[in-house]
């Protein structure tokens, strides 16, 4: 389950395929995946890789939602044992990694997506919340950058909307930033803006 406190919009799979913002857009902040196996210590990611990088985006996170002035949402991987991989239980119902991390400060009152595959776009809860109210412009943060947060942002851009990364709060392994950073720079070519939570 996604943490005391949390109503989860289950997971239904879609069978479909540093600047300044313009403040007539109606845009929706997106935080991925806030989840104990991507970003505590006592996580499954944290026993592959560093995650000094990613506690720092989760401090930026809370931050960021203290000062919150648009709406938004948290959407979180709900996976099956060995989906991507044999052996790797990743963000599995019912355990401590598929929680929300209770370290990252945000409010509990946030509606909650789940999704079955990397994009979030592969909820149909969430594809039906931005044309509802008709945003425009997604303002994504969260984990792992070169995982969600880019199939995110990739497939938002391919559907017509404008994508922002807030980049001092996505997060991925700290012996593997270089991954962060190409991320970044392909979905800049492909037209996303990157920003700061400080901007």
């Amino acid at each position: 389950m996604a943490g005391a406190g949390w109503g989860v919009y289950r997971c239904e799979i879609l069978h479909s395929s540093t600047k300044q913002l313009s403040l007539t857009m109606k845009h929706l902040l997106v935080l991925i995946d806030p989840q104990n196996d991507f970003t505590s210590s006592k996580g499954y990611y944290a026993t592959k890789h560093g995650i000094s990088q990613i506690s720092d985006a989760k401090s930026n996170i809370s931050h960021l939602f203290t000062q919150l002035k648009h709406e938004a949402v948290i959407v979180i991987a709900d996976y099956k044992p060995n989906q991507f991989e044999a052996g790797v239980l990743l963000c599995i119902s019912g355990t401590y990694g598929h929680q929300i991390d209770a370290d990252i400060e945000v409010p509990k009152s946030l509606p909650v997506f789940s999704k079955c595959e990397h994009s979030c776009f592969s909820s149909d809860e969430f594809n039906k919340l931005l044309k509802a109210k008709q945003i425009e412009t997604l303002l994504i943060c969260g984990f792992l950058a070169e995982y969600c947060v880019k199939q995110t942002a990739l497939d938002a851009l391919a559907l017509g909307y404008n994508a922002t990364l807030v980049i001092d709060c996505i997060g991925t392994g700290d012996d593997i930033q270089h991954r962060r950073e190409r991320t970044f720079d392909e979905l800049e070519n492909k037209g996303a803006v990157l920003m700061d939570s400080k901007d």
